[in-house]
């Protein structure tokens, strides 16, 4: 099976892979579902410019975790920062890193369970391996989704970031996250993330976004600690067992909508300043 490579899809190579994994970009530069492609001169086109379409490769846990951490021992946390800043706008992609990061900067110092692997969100169990649509998962990054679900998706992202380097914030960057931390500020105590969303999409802070695109960015947020949930701590400040992960998750309360996962769920108003001008400072 020929693997995908390390490296973010661009420019035209988009094309193709839109066609063939069935997204389009509309005019307003959001993107919308669509028929998968069935021409297979769109797959040569992938695969002439290096990218296997439905291929898939089979890590285990164990090479997961190893591969994982090891990417991450190459980044510099600033840069991932910066580059969180930077798909605010101008690069979409540096929104997944940031979780991807944080999940794996801890993995070494954690606690080994069954198999030698910690209570991570893989199955140290599943044998077989966990088999992932590289190029999908490069493409979905670069189209700017981003979630803290399904940790065996990190490792291409990871191994990406290592191997092309992680994108810089411009100036407008820097003007939208300023604009979205004044959003976040703006919130009355008890404000939920859903409000939040809602505010978020009405200030039209970051262009070409879809509801869980936005997520997707309060998510990382969270994660770093600048919307801070009394239920969670961010996996930028320690290991998150999933075990804990799950319990915190349905201690919120009312219990969180299901397609908000914690500790985003958790967050009901707030702005940790420390962390977010550490955000303006990268």
């Amino acid at each position: 099976m020929i693997a995908a490579p390390r490296r973010i899809p661009r420019g035209a190579e988009l094309e193709p892979l839109l066609r063939c994994y069935g997204y389009r970009i509309t005019r307003a530069g959001t993107v919308k579902g669509a028929d998968p492609s069935r021409d297979p001169e769109d797959v040569v086109a992938a695969a002439r410019l290096g990218w296997p379409v439905h291929a898939t490769e089979r890590w285990t846990p164990s090479e997961i975790v190893e591969r994982t951490t090891a990417a991450a021992d190459s980044l510099d946390p600033d840069a991932v920062l910066a580059a969180f800043v930077a798909g605010l706008g101008s690069a979409p992609r540096g929104r997944q890193t940031v979780i991807s990061y944080g999940w794996a900067q801890f993995l070494d110092t954690a606690p080994k369970g069954t198999g030698g692997i910690p209570d991570c969100g893989l199955d140290p169990l599943h044998d077989a391996g966990y088999d992932v649509d590289v190029t999908e998962t490069l493409l979905r990054f670069a189209l700017g989704w981003s979630w803290n679900e399904l940790p065996e998706k990190y490792l291409p992202d990871l191994e990406a970031a290592v191997a092309e380097g992680l994108p810089l914030p411009n100036e407008e960057d820097r003007e939208r996250v300023r604009a979205l931390l004044d959003v976040i500020r703006a919130q009355p105590p008890g404000t939920r993330p859903s409000e939040l969303e809602k505010a978020v999409a009405r200030a039209k802070i970051v262009p070409g976004t879809d509801k869980y695109r936005r997520y997707g960015i309060l998510i990382g947020l969270s994660e770093i600690g600048v919307l801070p949930s009394p239920v969670l701590a961010p996996m930028w400040d320690r290991f998150i067992g999933n075990t804990e992960r799950h319990a915190a998750y349905h201690s919120v309360q009312s219990g969180p909508r299901s397609d908000i996962p914690v500790p985003l769920a958790g967050w009901r108003g707030g702005l940790d300043e420390r962390r977010a001008q550490r955000l303006l400072d990268v």
